[in-house]
């Protein structure tokens, strides 16, 4: 499969790293994703992150710094060079639990197809490990429907085309359910795209974000706050409106993926 690429962010977590990039090879990732389409950003490495990587046959950026998540995201998306991306940080481990990667990268394929500006979520909707955010009875009992992470809440909802009433699923190899933007806010957990909405969407906005915001937090939360909140971007031009405006009709999918977090 030569029209995806994956994409890992790390630093300072060779131990975390290891597991994660082993648990692609053994459950097939690397299977399907050939040598030329696996690339990763190293911030702050050293010879050991340089050993680790290349057992993996995976192509490296790097830098001595950590110039934060936003500078190093923009580098692999611009050094994509196929027709889907995913976005992996170093510690998303591949399951083999009733999911099969090959059947989950067709689907995403599918997805992407037919939704320029999707966003397919690729941790498991059940297990996905750790969450920023947790529901409980309390929050069961309430009223959710402005709730903006419902793609997190699927793994502690028993059933969620009960719980949120006018939800939308696709069915391809595994059934997946459809967030509005307004439903879901943007996260950096595992997840593919259009490298095309990428490339001339989302790193333009992510450039000027940047170039014309002296507090942003490049380094941590820059990247999610800035495309959460795009009407935020400052000194925005004719262009920048309308990178939004493609921005804004984004769809986020989760269901049919098998990654787990490991935060360690």
């Amino acid at each position: 499969m030569n029209q995806i690429s994956i994409g890992y962010l790390t630093w300072k977590k060779q131990h975390i790293l290891s597991k994660t990039l082993q648990s692609h090879q053994q459950n097939g990732l690397f299977d399907i994703i050939p040598p030329e389409n696996r690339s990763v950003f190293i911030q702050e490495y050293s010879d050991k992150d340089i050993d680790l990587v290349n057992k993996y046959h995976i192509n490296i950026l790097k830098d001595k710094r950590n110039i934060g998540i936003l500078d190093a995201f923009i580098q692999l998306v611009e050094n994509c060079k196929t027709k889907y991306f995913i976005f992996s940080e170093n510690d998303f481990l591949l399951m083999k639990d009733g999911f099969e990667i090959q059947q989950t990268l067709n689907d995403v394929i599918s997805i992407l197809d037919n939704d320029k500006y999707g966003m397919v979520k690729l941790s498991n909707s059940k297990k996905p490990g750790f969450l920023y955010v947790k529901g409980g009875a309390e929050w069961l009992k309430g009223d959710q429907s402005k709730y903006q992470y419902k793609a997190e809440s699927l793994s502690w909802i028993p059933n969620p085309k009960e719980f949120y009433k006018d939800i939308k699923t696709v069915i391809y190899n595994y059934e997946w359910f459809i967030f509005d933007k307004e439903d879901q806010r943007w996260s950096n957990h595992i997840y593919a795209c259009n490298t095309e909405y990428l490339q001339k969407v989302i790193v333009p906005l992510l450039k000027h974000s940047r170039d014309n915001n002296p507090k942003l937090d490049r380094r941590y939360q820059g990247l999610e706050d800035t495309l959460m909140f795009p009407e935020n971007i400052p000194n925005q031009n004719d262009m920048i409106k309308e990178l939004i405006s493609l921005h804004n009709q984004r769809h986020i999918y989760s269901g049919g993926g098998n990654f787990f977090h490991n935060r360690r």
